[in-house]
């Protein structure tokens, strides 16, 4: 992997940034969040690549940037990505051999199509230092519907979103028994009728779900964070909002992760740093290109928390 000469020298985990407290900040600003339209995170089991999703006029596409004779690389375009057709969503299993990630390249036999018009869970298995060729998620987790942002539990449980053509929309658990992913089963929320849930984070023990949601309650005018815990009775708790830290108005919540040591929460969000210059009349140009290259300009971008927040939600009957 090549880098330019004049990237940073970054050392040690986690690109070598100063970890967060409990006030969320923007993970690697100006290596990792850039002012580009920034989400999705995954990371290897021992923190040594970290692969991470742009979309932008250029491209739409997966990232990666490995931690090489403790110095880590220049982010390039993963090599399973890039090649014309949209990537997004990485996702590491927890034992660190699979590999999953949203597509929108054509099924085998399918002509390809501009966009999102396929939107499918491809899947690659770990091969020596790198990763097997993509090949399309097996029915019946790959159906006529769409299916995206996929996460995995230690039992190698897949969690998925469905996009309902046919059916509901919703998010879907598939259990991996004897070499293949069963059929599968809509997750039950206590919601309304006009909720809507997707783009779940699934811990490794299958204990929380961290998902972004619409319309479940008065609050949720946005798409918001909301956290779920496993109850005693296998069933799923009453959704709990994060935070106002994790919340702001209007920030659209789109990928919740949270790092393989189990120490911090990341989430994608488009909010706005006030301390940015905001752009009015007679604001140069060169100002204006200077703020649409910094984090924080309303554009999506990755933030990092402890995870001891999660565990200040818990609540004590499913402790």
């Amino acid at each position: 992997m090549t880098s330019r000469n004049d990237f940073p020298i970054l050392t040690g985990p986690y690109l070598g940034q100063e970890p967060p407290g409990i006030t969320p900040i923007v993970f690697a600003p100006g290596i990792v969040s850039t002012g580009l339209y920034t989400r999705d995170i995954a990371m290897t089991k021992d923190g040594k690549e970290i692969y991470f999703s742009i979309s932008d006029a250029a491209i739409t596409g997966i990232f990666v940037t490995k931690l090489d004779n403790n110095r880590w690389t220049e982010p390039v375009v993963a090599t399973f990505s890039g090649s014309g057709s949209y990537d997004f969503e990485p996702h590491i299993s927890p034992d660190g051999n699979k590999f999953f990630f949203l597509s929108g390249r054509a099924p085998h036999g399918s002509e390809q199509k501009n966009g999102w018009f396929y939107q499918k869970i491809w899947m690659m298995d770990k091969a020596g230092s790198g990763w097997s060729e993509p090949r399309l998620a097996d029915e019946p987790v790959s159906s006529e519907e769409n299916e995206f942002f996929p996460s995995s539990t230690n039992e190698n449980v897949l969690y998925f979103t469905r996009s309902g053509k046919t059916g509901k929309t919703g998010i879907y658990r598939s259990v991996f028994d004897n070499g293949m992913y069963l059929k599968p089963e809509i997750q039950q929320f206590d919601i309304p009728d006009t909720g809507l849930l997707f783009n779940a984070f699934v811990s490794p023990k299958e204990d929380f779900l961290i998902t972004c949601a619409l319309n479940i309650d008065s609050t949720n005018i946005d798409q918001d964070y909301y956290i779920s815990f496993k109850t005693q009775q296998g069933t799923w708790s009453k959704l709990i909002k994060l935070g106002p830290e994790i919340n702001n108005p209007g920030d659209n919540a789109n990928s919740p992760y949270v790092s393989p040591d189990g120490k911090y929460l990341f989430f994608s969000s488009s909010r706005r740093d006030p301390a940015l210059p905001k752009v009015k009349s007679g604001t140069s140009l060169r100002n204006v290109i200077k703020s649409k290259s910094e984090p924080g300009n309303g554009s999506s971008s990755i933030y990092w928390v402890s995870a001891k927040i999660i565990e200040n939600l818990r609540p004590k009957e499913v402790n």
